[in-house]
């Protein structure tokens, strides 16, 4: 079982994640790339939030397991969280571009270079709140 500590660095991560995406995703991607793609069909943005929790679930899963592999803290984090956006978005985000006519090649670049501050971001949160094997304080 998972620590109170790790909850609550999902739980924070979680949250600072969804207002990225919206901000990211929801307004500034959308202006810039999907209003000019076309066959993008509607989904409920429910969706999108659910999807960023388990990623964060599956961050922070993965921060604990490789966690000696890094300094810990704030900028332990923001380097495991730069290495993991690395790794999640180059070059998997090459595939769109490859398979779904329409997709816009500065759209991959701009998809990698946000997905790896994405990434730090999230790893530093996550390195500032998740100590391993450290119980959560009540303050």
């Amino acid at each position: 079982m998972m620590s109170k500590n790790f909850w609550i660095a999902v739980i924070v991560g979680s949250i600072v994640v969804n207002v990225i995406d919206f901000l990211v995703q929801g307004m500034l991607f959308q202006t810039m790339f999907y209003s000019k793609m076309e066959g993008l069909k509607q989904t409920n943005p429910a969706w999108f939030v659910v999807m960023d929790v388990i990623m964060v679930i599956l961050f922070v899963w993965f921060y604990d397991k490789v966690y000696s592999s890094f300094s810990g803290g704030m900028e332990g984090g923001m380097k495991f969280g730069l290495y993991y956006g690395v790794i999640m978005n180059f070059p998997v985000m090459f595939f769109p571009y490859l398979m779904y006519q329409g997709t816009m090649y500065s759209y991959v670049w701009a998809s990698i270079i946000y997905g790896i501050i994405w990434g730090a971001v999230l790893g530093s949160v996550v390195g500032k709140l998740y100590v391993k094997g450290a119980t959560a304080s009540a303050a």
